[in-house]
């Protein structure tokens, strides 16, 4: 089972990282999301730290994917 919490802190990490790159709250809402789906499916149990990794992921995203503003 997935901890809710943990996810919730994925999600906001993301978000917040993603918020810093691009100045759209829907776009980066969108990345925090794939970000978070994405570690799903890679595997959260992997990771060091999954928040961090959120972040890092999220700003990324936003970086790399063409959102950035």
């Amino acid at each position: 089972m997935i901890d809710v919490q943990l996810l919730e802190g994925m999600r906001a990490a993301a978000y917040r990282a993603a918020l810093g790159v691009v100045s759209d709250e829907a776009v980066a809402a969108r990345v925090a999301q794939d970000v978070v789906a994405h570690l799903i499916r890679r595997g959260i149990a992997d990771l060091a730290d999954p928040i961090a990794h959120a972040a890092a992921c999220g700003a990324a995203e936003a970086t790399g994917s063409g959102r950035a503003a």
